[in-house]
């Protein structure tokens, strides 16, 4: 006489758990690694826009530098560099002897729903004077 499966593997059979215990642990394997490339993609944002922001200023600090000529430099590496800024703005002020090149935005979710990231970066620095 053949056993029956149930009398082969006991009463209180352990098969099937390894499948519901994949099911469990996945999605939770998958946010953290969702996490961990969203965290990425807000430092690399963040860095792009520090750099935006002090090309920005570098066109503005100069001697004969402008407010257009420094939005139109920190827009332009912008549009190159940062597809994942989403409502961005550029404040560019030149008062006194002092330059500023704000970059503010949001960096885009892969997370559903966790619109959370926001990123404004501010550059200062004084501007350049030739003395004969």
């Amino acid at each position: 006489m053949r056993p029956t499966p149930r009398a082969r593997h006991g009463p209180h059979s352990d098969r099937g758990s390894a499948t519901i215990e994949v099911a469990v642990a996945l999605p939770i394997v998958m946010l953290l690694l969702m996490l961990v490339v969203q965290a990425g993609v807000y430092f690399h944002t963040r860095a792009v826009a520090t750099t935006a922001a002090h090309k920005g200023l570098d066109a503005l600090r100069v001697e004969e530098g402008s407010v257009p000529a420094a939005r139109a430099a920190t827009e332009g590496f912008l549009d190159r560099n940062a597809p994942a800024l989403d409502a961005r703005t550029v404040d560019v002020a030149r008062t006194g002897d002092i330059a500023e090149v704000t970059v503010s935005g949001d960096v885009v979710s892969l997370i559903f729903g966790a619109d959370l990231f926001p990123v404004r970066v501010t550059a200062v620095a004084p501007i350049e004077q030739v003395t004969p």
